[in-house]
């Protein structure tokens, strides 16, 4: 059982536990929940919640902030009245490091670390400091130059201990941060706000460029005045290239997911794709509208804001009354595509037929509608009634 804040989670069986009270999630809703969760306190990326979760399929943008809305829902508010799920503009989510408790990023608690230490330390602290290999721990004086060197620094940067000492350490940034005065920067503002921390570009010995998070705390005596600085830095180039690989793939999929928009949009058929609604005893109860084209919305009379989310046996009812929302419940179950032509009778017009296609996703189905005409116009003024 795993703890979020006050919550109890087991994701073999797929429940989240408030005490006593059990609460369900859809399969959509737990992947998103653990990838969060696996991440422990760093940043999910939109892209990675589209590959793990819809494996980079065509799916409509607000599908992932609808789930991420609706685990909000599930899970409120902590205790301090903020979201356990942060949104990171421009980058995706992750979870609070208050609902997270013990389960911290190594990078906050090599913060906490930082903050243990005072300018020089106990015998233990220094200990522990100088054999830390996964991160390059240092400190500067007050105008930037190394004072101490650990193990860590000499793995992650390649200087040893006597070439790096006494050094300025701008020594470890590309020309151009240089020429930005990036290491200035960082001095100042950590002197000024007590601490910085960032991520950016850095430089081994042999000149090779390195992906790092870094973090850069102010030390002060007694009476407030500075003594010099404190450096923690984490190699993350194999996280960078991840990320990097995964915004290419998301580039390239929205590339692709613009071609088929486009592509469903020009056809004359309505098209509409649905993840499928199962019951407390994992029966198909319904489907979801999760993308629909243009001719949807315009035959049943209902914008898609409204229609994405909805269930498609409220807004079609016709198709449970005539039988295809059975031959989708065996689409799915089965794998096996379902095509088929239905009569309908107007009173204007005579007898019409509407044809039906219908193919298994991974997670529902997806639905071409033809010949529509006045099948989805006897929907839309059912809706309306």
């Amino acid at each position: 059982m795993f703890n979020l804040s006050r919550y109890g989670i087991d994701w073999k069986a797929g429940d989240i536990y408030d005490g006593e009270r059990k609460i369900r999630l859809s399969a959509i809703q737990l992947k998103a929940l653990r990838l969060l969760v696996n991440a422990r306190g760093e940043v999910v990326l939109k892209s990675a919640f589209h590959q793990a979760i819809w494996k980079g399929r065509f799916v409509a943008d607000g599908s992932l902030s609808q789930t991420i809305f609706l685990l909000r829902k599930v899970l409120g508010k902590l205790p301090n009245g903020k979201e356990m799920i942060e949104t990171v503009p421009k980058k995706g989510y992750r979870l609070a490091a208050a609902a997270l408790g013990s389960a911290a990023t190594p990078r906050a608690e090599s913060e906490r670390l930082m903050r243990s230490m005072g300018l020089g330390g106990d015998m233990p602290y220094r200990l522990l400091v100088e054999s830390v290999q996964e991160y390059a721990i240092y400190m500067l004086d007050c105008s930037g130059r190394v004072l101490t060197w650990n193990r860590g620094a000499e793995l992650n940067k390649g200087f040893a201990s006597n070439e790096a000492m006494g050094q300025h350490y701008s020594l470890f940034f590309p020309a151009e941060a240089v020429e930005a005065r990036a290491p200035e920067r960082e001095l100042a503002i950590a002197a000024t706000e007590g601490h910085f921390s960032g991520e950016g570009w850095r430089i081994r010995k042999n000149g090779e460029r390195f992906w790092a998070s870094v973090t850069l705390t102010a030390l002060r005596n007694s009476k407030g005045s500075l003594l010099g600085f404190a450096k923690v830095l984490k190699d993350l180039t194999e996280r960078k290239r991840r990320e990097d690989a995964l915004l290419r793939m998301e580039a390239a999929a929205r590339r692709e997911r613009d071609h088929l928009r486009a592509a469903a949009e020009s056809s004359l058929d309505a098209l509409f794709l649905c993840e499928a609604v199962k019951d407390i005893n994992g029966e198909v109860e319904d489907f979801v509208f999760t993308f629909l084209n243009r001719n949807v919305e315009r035959i049943v009379n209902i914008c898609s804001e409204e229609l994405l989310g909805s269930r498609l046996g409220a807004v079609l009812p016709t198709h449970r009354e005539l039988g295809p929302m059975e031959a989708y419940r065996k689409v799915f179950l089965t794998g096996e595509p379902y095509v088929a032509e239905l009569p309908l009778n107007a009173v204007a017009t005579g007898p019409r037929t509407i044809r039906l296609q219908a193919v298994r996703l991974e997670d529902g189905v997806a639905i071409t509608v033809g010949g529509i005409g006045l099948a989805c116009a006897q929907d839309s003024a059912r809706n309306k009634q």
